[in-house]
């Protein structure tokens, strides 16, 4: 029996597939009173999609775009785009109306999936979508009230395009990565199984549809019978209100979030039934991972994957520093600047070859071929293999090369973050006209009394600045060595926060050109 046709019956009707699964919860919705939606509601929320979405005209291959929270009905649209064969393309909630309608016509998008919930003048202001040729289907009229549609199983072609993740474009333009339907399961089924994702388990998830990661997790939670999550976006406090509450075996999220952990009480923090603790979306300091551990006896367990890549890798019990070893049907590599295999130990660019990865970049061969070459995807990012376990160094991208010097943000970030003046921290390279660049870093301070100075008279900003730079060359004078050490400094005061993006990652980009 091919069991990925299996789990694809269970993502598409996933309480017709399996009726001993029907009452059981499939999604809890925090932002709504914590609605629960079980399996046969929410394939009742697919037929639903499913029809609204066949009344706007949506055929095999066309390109659906969505833009909502993420929601029970969110998720069965996307579902509901995968039975008709078309192309499902989940973008940030958060994008401006002028994103929203470059992104439809660059893509030449067949509908628009919003909420009229959340979009206020839902008509008026989604105007200029229809005017460039696409249809609306508001998210607000799928209900569990619509009569089951035809089975199309048999229809199905599920090599052909199904999924569109845009880039987080953090470090660059954001691109579409173009996934299959079928090894889209295959990644689901092959890390579902290293987490034991089964029925009865319960998964939190802060992260949006939009991301690959929040997608795979939600999705994961369908196929394997589990019960998916969904923290209210527009209450940062929603996770930490979540995890006493409904005590989840599987926990999402970046760094940021567990760092924001720390200050609670081990004993009413809600983590009695978690098993796994996922950390992704940015790199995860050692340093976190170990208090973490310390105080609360669980360990965060990182990961490694892409847009491109879908997930790769999970750390189940390997060093800290470590994103662990390869899924099943993944393989990893270490390559040089002349594309050979470099032994354990060696660091080099990541390669990875395997079914999981993206067919190519939409409407874009030029940026596919730099990326995919045979059937290996070259990550840019730079890392070492040893005894099987993965170590990720940094980003070719970011790296920052002083007087010929390679520096990666991260290990220099992962140093200033122990630095009890250090809240947050980004570390970026600057142009310099002898040493070709140097590195810059921008600090979010704890310091209370410094902040009140960054924050007042041009005299005071001055006198703290100095005072600032002085604490910190110390520091760094014994912590790290002379080429990692930051030339140029920006501190701003505690109540600041980084740049972020829609998963909680710092975004550089935006760092750069402010």
């Amino acid at each position: 029996m091919d069991t990925t046709i299996e789990s694809i019956k269970h993502l598409l009707y996933p309480a017709t597939s399996r009726p001993q699964m029907a009452a059981l919860p499939c999604m809890i919705q925090a932002a709504a009173n914590d609605r629960v939606v079980t399996f046969e509601q929410f394939e009742k929320l697919i037929d639903s999609a499913h029809k609204g979405l066949t009344d706007v005209g949506v055929k095999k291959g066309d390109k659906v775009m969505l833009t909502a929270p993420n929601s029970p009905e969110l998720a069965a649209a996307i579902a509901a785009t995968w039975r008709l064969g078309a192309v499902a393309i989940p973008v940030d909630y958060r994008m401006t109306l002028a994103e929203v309608i470059n992104v439809v016509r660059r893509i030449s998008a067949k509908a628009l999936v919003a909420s009229s919930q959340v979009i206020p003048d839902f008509e008026k202001t989604l105007a200029p979508v229809t005017e460039s040729g696409a249809k609306i289907l508001d998210l607000a009229t799928v209900n569990e009230n619509s009569a089951q549609l035809p089975n199309v199983l048999d229809q199905l072609t599920p090599d052909e395009d199904a999924l569109v993740i845009l880039t987080s474009g953090t470090t660059g333009n954001p691109k579409g990565a173009v996934h299959d339907l079928r090894t889209l399961v295959e990644n689901l089924e092959d890390w579902g199984k290293l987490v034991d994702m089964r029925p009865e388990k319960k998964g939190l998830l802060p992260l949006p549809l939009s991301h690959v990661f929040g997608l795979e997790v939600t999705f994961v939670c369908v196929i394997s019978g589990a019960c998916v999550i969904f923290t209210d976006p527009a209450s940062p406090k929603s996770f930490f209100v979540c995890l006493p509450k409904f005590q989840p075996h599987i926990l999402v999220g970046v760094p940021t979030l567990y760092t924001n952990m720390l200050p609670m009480d081990p004993k009413s923090v809600g983590l009695n039934n978690a098993e796994i603790l996922l950390s992704g979306g940015a790199p995860l300091p050692t340093s976190l991972a170990r208090e973490f551990e310390a105080k609360f006896g669980k360990t965060l367990n990182n990961g490694y994957g892409s847009t491109e890549s879908k997930i790769i890798s999970l750390n189940l019990g390997g060093p800290f520093e470590s994103v662990g070893r390869s899924i099943a049907r993944a393989k990893i590599e270490i390559v040089n600047d002349n594309d050979e295999v470099l032994p354990e130990g060696e660091t080099g660019e990541i390669r990875i070859s395997g079914p999981m990865l993206m067919k190519g970049y939409l409407n874009d061969k030029e940026a596919t071929d730099k990326v995919i070459r045979g059937n290996s995807y070259y990550t840019g990012d730079m890392g070492r293999l040893e005894d099987g376990y993965l170590f990720i160094s940094g980003r070719t991208k970011e790296m920052i090369i002083v007087a010929g010097n390679k520096v990666f943000p991260s290990e220099v970030e992962d140093v200033l973050r122990k630095d009890p003046l250090v809240k947050e921290v980004a570390v970026v390279g600057l142009p310099h006209s002898k040493l070709g660049q140097i590195v810059k870093a921008i600090v979010v301070i704890s310091d209370l009394e410094l902040s009140k100075k960054l924050e007042g008279s041009d005299e005071e900003k001055k006198d703290a600045r100095q005072e600032l730079i002085g604490k910190m060359k110390e520091y760094c004078k014994d912590s790290l060595k002379r080429e990692l050490r930051p030339m140029d400094w920006d501190f701003l005061p505690a109540k600041t926060t980084l740049p972020k993006t829609a998963i909680g990652k710092v975004d550089k980009k935006q760092l750069v050109t402010a």
